[in-house]
């Protein structure tokens, strides 16, 4: 390790484990990660750096074990080595194929180094210890891994515009030599070949699909510039941008009109489809119909809403859902066009079976976008509830979302947290004891949402209880973000469920965010805990809940990647700075 290139700037140390965060200098990169160098119709330069290196130390099994990041979010494959990296999407022309070229590199090499497998991903129900099973393809052999620092994934899209990935694991780790290579720079450029020099189809592109390409895309400035407000794309009466599927009953479809007329009110052609058009209650019906309209109307779908309960409830008037991996309901299906298990069409369901659920929920909608609240504290004040668990993440994810309302919106959220099990959390812990936690930590902490360590004991996370939550949306929260366990009838930490609902009184609505396992359960023949908070008097504006047991850390890069949706400035090294 040359001394003039590497500054130790942290250690921390925490029972059996310590983390060093490494900087290095004169980086090839203005900023971390990954650098646009320039972007032209037959590809894209590119320069990664890596600005910091992260360097965990773990026991597996009693051996003394490391684990190298860079500060990012991402999580590795399970008994490869733990190397941290990132990724990116990268546009290409229709038509067009990818190829990699690496132009240039920095690196050092480390020696006599253990690379510690990556655990297992478990799901959120299984507290069983992580496991590390070493992946003996890899680690019996005397060669380097990855093969090559970048990797390009298959072609896929988004929205109509053709993308890779671009995945940089910035080391190669040969577990025989016991040598490490890391890469401070590395130059490389992304060819376009073929193709007819056009990104994307035009007709899908949509205003409202277009801060989500902005939002994803090394290269969105390759893409032509559409002037959504043209007279040819105003006038475009081939299809509509808002479908409303109901079932065939006169009262849904009394209230999918209502919808219908405030949608076009507001500049938005909307469609009323029942079931009976589609050609009845069948998953694969309802997505061929989905599918035809995305494919050849114009204006193309830009989302859907599915205006009723699922149909296991016993309600005849039920509209179905696919089954994904014959595992769990998903109408994401439905707006996943190309089968990337990613949406082409934004979707919703409001879960009613009768007038008055129809009444409450869609009369909840309207008076929230016609008559916006104005009380400063209903924005100023949102709710974070979460558990404590030692091994996962609830944690992290909940205070980094909490320190970046305080800390970049000026926001003063209130708190729900409790104590699950295992909890130890002490002043200067690690944040989890997860090994490949410290990037994801330093990554954060760059950005000033979170300190490197714990600074709270364990009653400062211990404040949380059903009156507590009931108080803080009464009082007004805009926002509700929960990160635990969680199941059909509500929360495990901190205890919140379908009865303490009862205590609800608000009457400026909330958006519940309930990122955990199972309170979306909507294909069970009861009320499930999602399904309540949105159909009572008061509580929830809307809900956005799992439809079965989820995966844990999985669950937490997902939440993390929904805020920078919602707000744009929540990751600003996403896709680039």
């Amino acid at each position: 390790m040359k001394r003039a290139m590497i500054a130790l700037i942290v250690l921390v140390m925490v029972g059996f484990s310590a983390h060093q965060v490494v900087n290095f200098a004169d980086n090839w990169g203005r900023y971390p990660l990954f650098n646009v160098v320039s972007e032209r119709p037959d590809g894209v330069d590119i320069i990664f750096s890596m600005h910091q290196m992260v360097i965990e130390d773990v026991e597996v099994d009693g051996v003394p074990m490391k684990v190298f990041g860079v500060p990012s979010v991402f999580i590795a494959e399970p008994g490869k080595p733990n190397l941290t990296g990132a990724s990116r999407y990268v546009a290409l022309p229709q038509g067009a194929e990818a190829r990699l070229v690496i132009l240039d590199a920095r690196t050092e090499v480390y020696h006599n180094i253990d690379v510690a497998p990556a655990p297992n991903i478990p799901l959120e129900t299984d507290d069983k210890p992580l496991v590390y099973q070493k992946d003996m393809a890899i680690y019996s052999k005397d060669a380097y891994w990855p093969s090559l620092p970048i990797k390009l994934s298959e072609k896929g899209q988004i929205r109509g515009v053709d993308v890779v990935v671009v995945g940089v694991i910035p080391f190669q780790y040969n577990p025989v030599k016991k040598e490490l290579i890391v890469y401070k720079d590395i130059r490389f450029r992304i060819d376009f070949v073929g193709g007819n020099g056009h990104f994307g189809e035009d007709r899908l592109r949509n205003q409202y699909w277009e801060p989500i390409l902005q939002g994803h895309l090394l290269n969105y400035n390759s893409l032509p510039k559409i002037d959504f407000y043209s007279p040819e794309r105003v006038q475009a009466r081939a299809g509509w941008e808002y479908i409303i599927i109901v079932p065939d009953d006169a009262v849904f479809i009394a209230w999918a009109d209502t919808i219908k007329r405030w949608r076009q009110l507001q500049g938005i052609s909307t469609k009323i489809t029942t079931l009976t058009e589609i050609g009845g209650n069948n998953a694969t019906l309802i997505e061929n119909y989905l599918n035809n309209a995305y494919n050849t109307w114009n204006p193309a779908p830009v989302a859907f809403l599915l205006l009723s309960d699922h149909e296991s409830t016993g309600d005849v008037y039920g509209i179905t859902s696919p089954i994904w991996n014959n595992y769990c309901v998903s109408d994401n299906i439905y707006a996943d066009v190309n089968g990337d298990n990613l949406p082409d069409m934004h979707h919703g369901r409001i879960c009613a079976q009768n007038h008055q659920h129809l009444s409450t929920m869609i009369n909840k909608m309207l008076s929230y976008e016609r008559n916006p609240y104005t009380a400063a504290n209903f924005y100023n004040n949102p709710l974070v509830a979460c558990g404590w668990q030692d091994d996962r993440w609830f944690q992290l994810a909940a205070e980094v979302c909490r320190g970046y309302w305080i800390n970049v919106q000026g926001k003063n959220p209130a708190r729900q947290y409790s104590l699950g099990s295992p909890a130890n959390p002490t002043p200067g812990c690690l944040w989890s004891t997860r090994p490949g936690t410290a990037p994801v930590v330093a990554y954060w902490n760059s950005y000033g949402y979170i300190p490197l360590t714990n600074p709270y004991n364990s009653t400062w996370w211990n404040n949380g209880s059903a009156s507590g939550v009931n108080n803080a949306i009464n009082s007004g929260a805009f926002f509700v973000q929960h990160r635990d366990h969680g199941a059909t009838y509500g929360w495990g930490e901190p205890d919140y469920d379908t009865l303490d609902l009862d205590g609800l009184t608000n009457t400026m609505y909330t958006f519940v965010n309930s990122t955990n396992c199972a309170t979306g359960m909507y294909d069970q023949p009861y009320q499930v805990f999602a399904e309540k908070f949105h159909r009572i008097q008061y509580g929830a504006l809307g809900v956005n809940a799992a439809s079965d047991v989820s995966y844990s850390f999985v669950n937490d890069t997902y939440l993390w990647g929904m805020w920078d949706c919602l707000w744009p400035n929540f990751d600003p090294n996403y896709p680039d700075f």
